[in-house]
């Protein structure tokens, strides 16, 4: 890795990660964190692909922009390679059309979001989601090809999924902040760098991680972890 090329996508990320989260961009706070792993990422271009794929849906409501993006599989969930790490970064899912729920939400708020329709990133546990915070009984999940559920498929849904190890709860179909989403995708690499044994991405990881002032209750592992860059 280019070590001049990490230390800028750093302080670009930690830049964008301090301001308030009315001010934090989802779409470029996503590239960026991908451009501290992908050194020589341009983060523009894929910004601009997301205006061409935007620009590219036809005029419609959000049922018709779901069905742009999801149906005949133009995007879908990784089913193979579930756990490859690049299913984490934005650009990797715009390249390939597959993802994992997080990222596939992510693009689908981004893409409404050019369109002037408002959609938000829902976090329930296992499993994120995507509503309309006009509607609380109207769910995308795009992973599953952008089918839509109710509150009470959403609750189905995890409850398959956890195999009812985790209790329901109205909360969890809450709208995240762009903040929660960004330190949920850092949550992912983190435990799936930890997993592969990939030091020198989990240090950092773990450097973006503690630009988020409400990660930094992790002093002691991300000391471990950064000791890779020293």
């Amino acid at each position: 890795m280019d070590r001049d090329d990490v230390t800028a996508a750093i302080a670009a990320f930690t830049s964008l990660v301090g301001r308030p989260d009315a001010e934090l961009v989802l779409d470029r706070a996503a590239l960026t964190m991908s451009a501290v792993l992908r050194p020589h990422l341009d983060v523009d271009r894929w910004l601009d692909d997301l205006d061409v794929l935007a620009a590219s849906c036809p005029e419609g409501d959000r049922d018709g922009l779901v069905a742009s993006l999801f149906g005949g599989k133009r995007f879908t969930g990784d089913r193979s390679t579930y756990t490859d790490w690049r299913n984490s970064c934005l650009d990797h899912v715009l390249e390939t059309g597959r993802g994992i729920p997080i990222t596939l939400s992510v693009l689908l708020v981004e893409v409404a979001r050019r369109r002037g329709i408002e959609l938000v990133g829902i976090g329930m546990p296992a499993h994120f989601l995507v509503g309309d915070p006009h509607d609380p009984e109207w769910f995308v999940d795009p992973f599953h090809g952008g089918r839509t559920l109710d509150r009470a498929g959403c609750e189905t849904l995890l409850r398959d999924i956890t195999r009812d190890q985790v209790s329901w709860r109205d909360s969890h179909l809450d709208p995240a902040t762009n903040r929660a989403i960004i330190a949920r995708m850092l949550n992912n690499l983190r435990a799936g760098f930890d997993q592969r044994g990939d030091r020198v991405r989990l240090a950092l990881v773990m450097r973006m991680r503690m630009a988020m002032p409400e990660l930094h209750n992790e002093d002691a592992d991300a000391v471990r972890a950064l000791a890779v860059l020293n």
